[in-house]
Parts: C-alpha cells; structure tokens; sequence
C-alpha cells in the first residue's frame, strides 16, 4: 500500500456561530468563538491521520500567533509538522449561521505557499497519488504545484476546485484537467466547471475534459460517482446538521482513504457519506471517531 501525499495549507480557523449573517453596517451577537484548526488540504490529513492511511501532508507551519497555535494543536493531536518557516502564519474566520450554512473570512499567510525544492529529500516512488485543492492553484505558487503533477505524472491526482472555482485562472485548470485527475466538486462546483446546469450533462461535459472519475456531493441527498459513463448513486445518511464546514473535505480524504485500503470505489463513497455526516453534526470540521 503505497503513501498518499497531500499539497496545502494548515490554516487556524476561527468559527463564530450568528444567527445569520448582518447585513452591511448591521451588527449581529454571536455565541462564543472557537478555534481550531483547518485548511481543505489539513481537513483531508487529518482523516487519513485518523483512519491510520500512510501519506505526507506538504504545508508550512509560520510564526505568530497562529502559527504558534497551529504548532500546540498538531503536537497535541500527534501529528509532526512538515515545514515550520519564520513567514507569518494566517488565519479564517468561519461565519456560520444557524442553518449550518458559513462564509469565510480568509487572510493567507505561509501555509498557502509551496516548492517543489521541500519534496526534494522524499522518496516519490513510495506515493502513488496526490491531494491538491483549488484554493492553493489560486495563490500565486500554484503555477509551482501544477508543475510539479506535470513532472510527477506517476502520482493519481485527486482535485476539489472548492468554492472559489471560478477565481482559478482558467489556464491553470485546463492544465490540471489534462492530467486526467479524479475530480471531487459540490453540484454548484461543476457547473461553475462546465457550461450545464444539468447534473447529467455536467458530469459528461467534465469527464471529456479530465477523462477520469467524478465525485459530485448533493449536500444531504448523497453523493454521485461517475465512471465509465455510469452515474453510481449513494444516498447521504441524516443526521442534525450544525455545521457544514469541512463536510466535503472529510468527504473526499474518506473517499481516498478507503480506495487506499483496498476498498471498491463505490463501498469508498458510501463510507465517506457516513463520516461526512458526522462532521456536519457539530462545530468545527475536525472530523470526530
């Protein structure tokens, strides 16, 4: 069983619960705050920590205040920090309405940085695939990431665009696509991929581009696999929703775990809608076994 590695950023999240988001020059009480850690890319390292998946996460760890509460929290839950740089560290503020719905408030610091020049000391032979998420191929060294997939096609891409797709620079995604990634994307997500507003369509439009397969989430009615040409469906299973940030990224790092340990692609999704439903059952997107 070969190492998974995983490209992105730790982030410190700052969750402040509102009954729903003030309007401009409102002003709104919250329930107190809560920080913890986060990130797309720490939120998919973090279960395959849990669910014991060998695999490397590739993130700087900065100075600061947060960079020094991001050091306490992953010496407490037992994980070694890949990098720690003297660059400060940032931080996002998570927004989140009494619907579970949130909103982000992001400043990037160190951990949304990346060069191929910390991998140089790895064994790549030892991975057979590679996290990457949108957010980071937005920043300005995400040029840097996709060239390193392009120097590393041995690596199986697992691609989340996230919600801030449409801020990608289309170049860059068409330069992902043509790695032939597995792609992992909301509803919302694809169409802002694709020309469709078709789930069908959408999902045919984007496996011509990437030729590989694509996860779609449909928040609580479950989640779509489409490989081969044939839509896999597995529904979501309830739970009481409070929080629905990192649901996805708990989603996709089950997924990939399980493919990881050997299980069938669609026994690996119907897993990841059970712990992606967990995660949405409390505060915070650490995912809790």
């Amino acid at each position: 069983m070969k190492k998974v590695l995983i490209i992105g950023s730790c982030t410190v999240d700052i969750t402040v619960p509102l009954p729903k988001l003030p309007a401009s020059a409102g002003s709104v009480n919250s329930l107190p705050h809560k920080f913890s850690l986060g990130g797309c890319a720490f939120n998919v390292a973090r279960v395959l920590h849990l669910l014991k998946v060998d695999h490397l996460h590739c993130t700087s760890i900065g100075s600061g205040m947060y960079g020094e509460f991001a050091l306490k929290e992953l010496n407490r839950e037992g994980i070694t920090p890949f990098r720690v740089s003297s660059a400060p560290h940032g931080a996002c503020i998570c927004l989140v309405e009494k619907c579970g719905e949130r909103s982000f408030i992001a400043y990037h610091g160190v951990e949304y940085t990346f060069d191929s020049s910390w991998l140089k000391d790895i064994d790549l032979s030892s991975f057979d695939s590679v996290y990457i998420c949108g957010i980071e191929i937005e920043e300005e060294s995400g040029d840097k990431i996709i060239t390193f997939l392009e120097n590393n096609r041995n690596l199986q891409i697992f691609f989340s665009p996230g919600p801030r797709v449409s801020f990608i620079p289309k170049d860059r995604v068409e330069r992902i696509l043509a790695l032939n990634p597995i792609i992992h994307v909301s509803e919302s997500e694809l169409f802002s991929l694709v020309d469709s507003n078709s789930l069908e369509d959408g999902v045919g439009k984007l496996f011509k581009k990437s030729n590989n397969d694509i996860i779609v989430t449909l928040v609580s009615k479950g989640a779509l696999l489409y490989k081969d040409e044939e839509m896999i469906f597995k529904e979501s299973y309830k739970t009481n929703v409070v929080d629905t940030t990192g649901a996805g990224d708990c989603h996709i790092g089950a997924y990939i775990s399980y493919l990881t340990m050997g299980l069938s692609k669609e026994e690996a999704l119907d897993k990841a809608n059970y712990l992606a439903s967990t995660v949405v059952s409390h505060e915070g997107p650490a995912l809790v076994l």
